[in-house]
């Protein structure tokens, strides 16, 4: 198997993207008056409310999500059932500042800041655990559910990145407006990646396709997790990432299908003598049922 020219890898390149509790002083003061030579005591009315005790100000602190515990949140109890009324702190913190979050099925939110849907749209913090169609599904505070908004056919790959995924790989490393995967989980498979290819065909190097998950968590930033894999060709690296739920070795958790945003390959080309002649890039479109040509870089002769 070849290895990419320069040109091919700058493909690959463009398809990666590349609050506190205060505590009141509570002061005292002696509501008795003496006389001076000791004679009976006088009342007198006390005009000053007693300060809050700093335990009834901690209690009055707003809900912090970068603090929050499993105990915070009502979805971790024994015996919870999905409501649409906020149950606890966690949740009516939900439904009062992040309502699109609440009404999509959201319960508990991760500290980690997930991108909005549309490119420039203000990040939020990511999904933990979320009810759709009355099915729970849970992420992790550092891989939070990457479902988008997307709620209508979780267990399926979602189509409605592929325009913009083609797009943003002819812009070179320009997004377009839209979502092409923020906020979701991508995964890349690129043959011969990274490699300088002789260019001799008796020298054919082996698994040197790779697979590589990413986490597209701010704006047009993608972040690697898990391992870079490596397989004998394009097909094979595909067929593992299905059969092993969309994650490789080091992830903390293997993906629901509704969150993988997209999958893109870089394949490689030869011709009739087996002489390699460029690559090819390709987003696998789940309404089709089969990939769409995103980019032509083969060598015309």
């Amino acid at each position: 198997m070849a290895g990419l020219n320069s040109s091919s890898r700058r493909l690959v390149a463009s398809t990666m993207g590349g609050l506190a509790v205060l505590g009141l002083c509570s002061c005292s003061r002696d509501s008795a008056n003496v006389t001076p030579t000791g004679g009976p005591t006088a009342n007198i009315e006390q005009t000053i409310a007693p300060s809050p005790s700093p335990t009834a100000s901690a209690a009055e602190a707003p809900f912090d999500v970068r603090t929050a515990t499993e105990g915070d949140w009502s979805a971790y109890s024994d015996g919870y059932t999905f409501s649409e009324q906020p149950e606890g702190a966690g949740e009516q913190f939900i439904a009062d500042t992040y309502p699109d979050l609440w009404a999509q099925g959201v319960r508990v939110l991760s500290n980690k800041q997930m991108a909005g849907y549309n490119l420039n749209d203000p990040a939020l913090p990511g999904a933990v655990i979320q009810y759709i169609n009355n099915e729970r599904y849970e992420g992790t505070i550092s891989t939070p559910l990457g479902f988008r908004g997307q709620t209508a056919s979780p267990d399926t790959l979602p189509s409605d990145t592929v325009a913009n995924r083609i797009a943003a790989i002819n812009g070179r490393g320009a997004w377009p407006e839209g979502n092409s995967g923020q906020g979701g989980y991508t995964i890349d498979i690129m043959e011969n990646a990274g490699n300088e290819r002789n260019m001799r065909k008796d020298i054919v190097q082996s698994n040197d396709t790779q697979l590589v998950v990413y986490q597209f968590d701010k704006f047009d930033r993608v972040k690697q997790i898990g391992e870079t894999m490596r397989f004998a060709d394009w097909q094979s690296a595909w067929a593992y990432a299905q059969s092993n739920g969309y994650s490789v070795p080091g992830m903390e958790r293997p993906l629901y299908p509704g969150e993988v945003a997209n999958v893109t390959v870089v394949r490689e080309v030869v011709d009739a003598n087996n002489d390699f002649n460029g690559s090819t890039g390709w987003v696998w479109d789940p309404g089709a049922g089969d990939w769409a040509l995103a980019i032509d870089q083969t060598f015309r002769k």
